[in-house]
C-alpha cells in the first residue's frame, strides 16, 4: 500500500479524522490531581535498549498523563534519569540481587494499583529473565527459571512448580488497560494460546508486520495485502485490542475499527514505535476505553509527524522530535 493510496472503509470501520478525536480527546476538570488525570506505569528499557525506555516515556508525558511511572534496571535509570525529569523512577533489581525476578514483581506490585495504564515491552530485550519475569506480569506462569541479564536480573529458584496452574496477572491489581509493545509482543507470541488466558479487552497489542506474522503463525506475504481484515480478524480471535502500524495503521477491537488518515513515511524511523506505544498508554490512563485510546493516537500520532516534518523533513525527522510534536497537535484538540 502506497502512502498515495488510503482504502475503502466500510461497516463498522471509520476515520480517525478531527470530528472523532475532538469528540473523544480527555478534558481536565478544575482542581484535578495527577493521580485522577491518570497515571502511567512503563516497564521498558535494558542496557542495549535505553532510549526506548526514554522516549516511551517522554510520548506518555506529552500525550497528557497525570503521572508517569519507569520501571527499569537501575543502570538503565541511572543512564536517562537526567533527560526525563519529569518521570518517577521505580528502580528493579540488577544482577547482585540474590531474588531477581521475585523482587521486581514485589516491586512493581506496589506500584500498580494506582495505575490505569501499563506499557509493556519497549526495549526489554528477548531473554530467559525477560520471559520469566513476563510470565508472572501476564499470570501465564507460575514457576520462574533460572534468566540471562538483558534486563540486570539474577538468577532465581523456582516460585512455584511449573505444572500449576496460571495465576491472576500482575495488572489484575488494578484495572488498568495493558499496551503490550516490541519484546512484549514477541514473547507473547511464544505462549500457547495466550488468549485464552489473559482477561477479554485488557491488552492494546500494537505489533507491526513482523510481529503480526509470528502472533498469528502466519507469513506476512499471507496477510500483508489485507491490513484491515487482518487486524479485524486478529483483534476477533484475541478478543483484545489490535493496532497494525503498516500503511495507514488500524486498530480494532472487533466490533470497531478505526483507520489512520494519513501514513507519513516520516514513521518509518527507529523508536516511532516507542512513541506510540506511550500515546496510547497515556490515554488509556486518561480513561479512554482501549480502542479509542487507541484510535486517538491514530489520529494524533501522524499530524505530531507531519508537524515535525515542517521542520526537519520527512527524511530527518527521528523519534525524539515526535513528543513535543504530540503535545502540539494534541493541544489542537484540547485549547478553545
Amino acid at each position: 500500500m502506497s502512502e498515495q493510496t488510503r482504502p475503502t472503509l466500510s461497516g463498522r470501520q471509520q476515520w480517525a479524522d478531527a470530528d472523532y478525536a475532538k469528540a473523544i480527546t480527555p478534558h481536565r476538570e478544575f482542581g484535578t490531581h495527577k493521580w485522577d488525570v491518570g497515571g502511567v506505569v512503563v516497564i521498558a528499557g535494558s542496557p542495549m535498549y535505553t532510549g526506548a525506555a526514554q522516549l516511551c516515556t517522554r510520548a506518555a508525558g506529552r500525550a497528557g498523563a497525570g503521572i508517569v511511572h519507569l520501571a527499569a534496571p537501575r543502570n538503565v535509570i541511572s543512564i536517562i534519569a537526567s533527560a526525563i525529569p519529569e518521570v518517577a523512577h521505580i528502580p528493579l533489581p540488577g544482577v547482585d540481587s540474590s531474588n531477581g525476578v521475585r523482587q521486581a514483581i514485589d516491586t512493581l506490585s506496589e506500584h500498580l494499583e494506582r495505575a490505569r495504564a501499563i506499557v509493556v515491552g519497549p526495549g526489554l530485550g528477548d531473554d530467559d529473565g525477560i520471559s520469566d519475569f513476563l510470565s508472572v506480569m501476564f499470570g501465564l506462569r507460575q514457576g520462574v527459571r533460572g534468566i540471562g541479564n538483558s534486563m540486570g536480573f539474577s538468577t532465581v529458584t523456582p516460585i512455584r512448580d511449573e505444572q500449576e496452574s496460571d495465576q491472576a496477572p500482575l495488572f489484575a491489581l488494578s484495572d488498568s488497560t495493558v499496551v503490550v509493545d516490541a519484546d512484549g509482543l514477541n514473547w507473547l507470541a511464544k505462549q500457547p494460546e495466550w488468549w485464552t488466558r489473559i482477561p477479554p479487552q485488557r491488552l492494546i497489542l500494537t505489533p507491526h508486520p513482523g510481529e503480526l506474522a509470528r502472533l498469528l503463525d502466519r507469513d506476512v506475504d499471507d496477510f500483508i495485502a489485507d491490513p484491515l481484515s487482518t487486524v479485524e480478524e486478529a483483534a476477533t480471535r484475541w478478543n483484545q485490542t489490535v493496532v497494525f502500524k503498516y500503511g495507514f495503521t488500524a486498530a480494532s477491537n472487533g466490533e470497531r475499527t478505526i483507520v489512520a488518515e494519513d501514513a507519513p513515511v516520516s514513521l518509518a524511523t527507529a523508536g516511532s514505535g516507542d512513541v506510540l506505544s506511550g500515546v496510547i498508554g497515556a490515554f488509556a490512563a486518561q480513561g479512554l476505553e482501549p480502542i479509542d485510546a487507541a484510535g486517538l493516537a491514530l489520529h494524533v500520532g501522524p499530524r505530531a509527524a507531519r508537524r515535525g516534518e515542517q521542520r526537519y523533513g520527512s527524511y530527518g525527522l527521528i523519534a525524539a522530535d515526535l513528543p513535543e510534536c504530540v503535545a502540539l497537535e494534541l493541544a489542537t484538540l484540547t485549547d478553545d
